[in-house]
């Protein structure tokens, strides 16, 4: 097995790892080292793009550059474009046939993390991306509170008919093949930054999922990072409130509903996005905004009332509660 890239030419890479920094000073060296510390047969490159970092990270980045030039290819945008920009950017830029990403501030626990993903495409072609198990793990904890995908949600496919009956596939640290290397693929993938400027995971799912299955492998490989507190951070969940967040969500959603509403029944999304808002709306006596929210679902989403999304959305607001005190609960006892 190879350490590292090694040196490549374009025509060699097999794998190409896009990161995404902001203002990850703290973390993108544990970052960047468990992409070099992977162990496997595939010659794979590190794309990095940074969204206008203005605390120590570039510096950091350009060190890396310096010391794994055949390795390690950044682009420094100048001002901040913001995530779904920032990931068509870094995809662009990838020259391998598979793609995989890493958030600056997460990293890899399982030094074949490479290995067996590009191997599983390698022999199932049928698939057009492979999933993997994350930790959730608080700021620098070496004990995770929880993993996900959960057991029965591993090693099995994951069709468009999957993600219209609500069922969620974490796609943290996928791989997929690599589309962006021809226009097609590139203006395909393109919609999502008109779909929504702020966030990214829904869009993938369905563009990905129009194009073929996934399937999900019982492997844990990554860790996702969770802060306890927002103080300091720069991130998405951070800069918004909880309305503000809520009013992205179903405005992604609605974005879908305009494009692909004949397709795909986005039913079971809106209700699952809902639910989240109705706890909130409740526990922070914010019925007016959320109910305004609300008003902009499709009506065909909307009526009749009692099989409407709102109705819906409550058994689940009510498991949404009961899972985060679970994982309180879980977090403290650890």
């Amino acid at each position: 097995l190879l350490m590292r890239g090694d040196r490549m030419s374009n025509k060699s890479i097999d794998v190409s790892v896009y990161v995404l920094t902001y203002y990850h000073e703290k973390y993108i060296r544990q970052a960047i080292d468990s992409i070099l510390s992977q162990k496997t047969k595939y010659r794979f490159e590190i794309v990095i793009s940074d969204d206008c970092s203005k605390d120590g990270t570039v510096d950091i980045l350009k060190e890396y550059v310096r010391k794994y030039p055949d390795i390690i290819r950044v682009k420094y945008n100048d001002t901040n474009i913001g995530i779904p920009k920032n990931v068509f950017q870094a995809r662009c830029m990838c020259r391998g046939r598979y793609i995989v990403s890493l958030s600056g501030d997460d990293y890899w626990i399982d030094p074949l993390k490479i290995e067996k993903l590009a191997s599983f495409l390698d022999d199932h072609r049928e698939y057009i991306a492979v999933c993997n198990v994350m930790e959730l793990r608080y700021d620098d904890e070496s004990v995770p509170f929880n993993e996900l995908p959960t057991k029965k949600e591993r090693n099995i496919v994951f069709t468009l008919q999957d993600y219209e009956k609500g069922k969620i596939i974490y796609t943290h640290g996928f791989m997929m093949r690599n589309f962006f290397l021809t226009e097609e693929g590139r203006a395909y993938f393109k919609q999502a930054q008109s779909i929504s400027d702020r966030v990214d995971d829904a869009v993938d799912n369905i563009l990905l999922l129009r194009k073929g299955n996934m399937y999900v492998l019982d492997e844990v490989t990554d860790v996702y990072r969770v802060p306890r507190s927002k103080v300091g951070q720069n991130t998405y969940n951070a800069r918004y409130s909880r309305v503000e967040k809520q009013r992205h969500s179903i405005e992604l959603l609605n974005n879908l509903h305009n494009i692909f509403g004949d397709e795909i029944n986005l039913k079971k999304k809106y209700t699952h996005s809902f639910s989240v808002a109705l706890v909130d709306m409740f526990i922070g006596n914010k019925r007016k905004e959320y109910m305004g929210i609300y008003k902009t679902i499709p009506e065909q989403y909307r009526k009749p009332f009692f099989k409407g999304v709102l109705v819906s959305s409550i058994p689940e607001a009510i498991c949404f509660s009961m899972n985060r005190v679970i994982c309180k609960i879980k977090s403290i006892i650890k």
